[in-house]
C-alpha cells in the first residue's frame, strides 16, 4: 500500500502544532510562576495569551481557506497579513521594557530544546516534496538545512545549561546560526513563490505553503523558531545586566 504522504504531512504539521501549542503554554505559566504570581493569576495570564495564539491560527486558517492568502494576484498583499503580525509581536515581547522581567524569568535550557520541533517539520517537508506538492530545494535533499537546527537544539541546550551550567556566549553562537539557518529556508520560500520577486522555478512550487493546514508553517512554526531564537538572545544580553537572576531561570 503506498504511503499518502500529502495526508501524513498536513495532519503531521497539525498535530505538531497542538502539540507546540500545549508546550508553550506550560512554559508560560511556568514563567509567570517564576516572577513570583500567585497559580490563578498565572493561570489567567497563560489562559489569555494561549486564546490569542489560538485565535490567531483560526484567522490565518480563515485566510487560507478562503484562498485569500494563495491568490498571488495581490502579492504582497496577501501574505503581508500572516506575516507582519507575528514578526511585530515577538519583537515587542522581545525589547518592551514592559516584558523584560517575562525574558528575564524564560528558562534558558527550554528556549534551546524547544527547538526540536524543527526536526519533524523538516521531516513533513520532505513528505511535501514525496507527495510532488514541494520543490526538492525546499526540503534537506536540496538546500534547506534546517533540520540541524532542530538536532542541535537540545545538544547545545546540555552543553549551555546542563549541570549547573551558564554559557550563555556558546548558546548566542546556536543561536545565530539557527537564526541563518532558518533565514536561509524562508528566503527559498519567498523566491519560490509567484510574486514579482520569483528566483526559483522549480515545480511544482511553493503554493502548499499557503494552503491549510500547511499554511501553519510560515504563520505559526516559523515564527516560533525565530521567538525561541530572538528569547534566548534577549536573555543572554539580560544576564549580563542580573547574573544572578540568569542563573535561577536557566
Amino acid at each position: 500500500m503506498k504511503a499518502d504522504y500529502l495526508l501524513l504531512a498536513q495532519t503531521g504539521f497539525a498535530v505538531l502544532t497542538i502539540l507546540c501549542l500545549v508546550f508553550l503554554s506550560m512554559g508560560i505559566k511556568s514563567t509567570f510562576l517564576r516572577m513570583g504570581l500567585s497559580p490563578q493569576k498565572a493561570t489567567q495570564k497563560t489562559w489569555v495569551l494561549t486564546a490569542l495564539l489560538v485565535g490567531w491560527l483560526g484567522v490565518v486558517s480563515v485566510l487560507a481557506l478562503t484562498g485569500f492568502m494563495g491568490n498571488f494576484e495581490l502579492a504582497p498583499l496577501n501574505m503581508i497579513p500572516a506575516i507582519l503580525p507575528p514578526l511585530i509581536a515577538v519583537l515587542l515581547v522581545t525589547f518592551h521594557p514592559k516584558t523584560q522581567s517575562f525574558i528575564d524569568h524564560l528558562p534558558a535550557k527550554g528556549l534551546l530544546v524547544l527547538q526540536v520541533f524543527r526536526v519533524p517539520v523538516e521531516i513533513f517537508l520532505w513528505w511535501l516534496f514525496l507527495a510532488n506538492a514541494l520543490p526538492a530545494r525546499m526540503t534537506f535533499e536540496g538546500t534547506n538545512w534546517d533540520v540541524l537546527s532542530g538536532l542541535a537544539g537540545p545538544v547545545f541546550a546540555t552543553l549551555c545549561f546542563g549541570a549547573g551550567r551558564h554559557h550563555h556566549k556558546l548558546a548566542t553562537i546556536y543561536n545565530v546560526l539557527g537564526l541563518a539557518l532558518l533565514l536561509n529556508i524562508v528566503l527559498n520560500g519567498i523566491l519560490t513563490l509567484p510574486t514579482p520577486f520569483q528566483a526559483f522555478h522549480d515545480a511544482p512550487g511553493a503554493l502548499i505553503m499557503t494552503q491549510f493546514p500547511v499554511m501553519v508553517l510560515p504563520t505559526f512554526l516559523v515564527p516560533l523558531a525565530y521567538a525561541l531564537h530572538a528569547f534566548s538572545l534577549r536573555k543572554a544580553w539580560l544576564a549580563r545586566k542580573h547574573p544572578s537572576l540568569s542563573k535561577m531561570a536557566s
